[in-house]
């Protein structure tokens, strides 16, 4: 139930609840991926980088961090830890003496493969009370700001 607002308070645009319930769910499915993948030894970031690989094998850092959405910097302490703990390995590019190709091992395979099926878990129970319609519209209404906000940052 919604709390009732002080009068006195300044007006809030229409669409200030709707995006209070998107900032929620987005903190509630953080907590719930963060606490089910430290059952697999798992941090968040670290699933974003074996399950980018698995969707993106080969890729480099650089685009590992734009599909991962973590800066470059963190990028690269990541890669290197996963690398120690023997779930990736890095080739060199073929066609870029600079670059690395990023692959998981065996073990990154198999441990990706369980972060991407408790994920998949997490996003189906999320969104069973969604028919397959309002999830199409919600990705469009989410891709809509998501372009709105991104030309907010590149005129800044």
């Amino acid at each position: 139930m919604p709390r009732a607002r002080n009068p006195a308070s300044p007006a809030l645009p229409p669409a200030h609840d709707a995006w209070l319930s998107v900032v929620k769910a987005y903190h509630l499915c953080d907590q719930v991926l963060t606490q089910r993948l430290a059952a697999l030894g798992l941090k968040l970031s670290e699933h974003e980088v074996l399950v980018n690989l698995l969707l993106h094998p080969g890729a480099t850092q650089q685009q590992l961090a734009a599909h991962s959405f973590t800066a470059k910097s963190v990028m690269s302490a990541l890669v290197g830890k996963l690398e120690q703990a023997g779930w990736l390995r890095r080739e060199p590019d073929a066609s870029d003496a600079r670059a690395w190709r990023l692959h998981l091992t065996d073990a990154g395979d198999t441990l990706a493969r369980r972060a991407l099926a408790v994920q998949a878990e997490v996003v189906q129970r999320m969104t069973a009370a969604s028919s397959p319609a309002e999830l199409r519209d919600l990705q469009r209404q989410m891709d809509a700001g998501s372009t709105a906000l991104r030309a907010m940052l590149d005129a800044s």
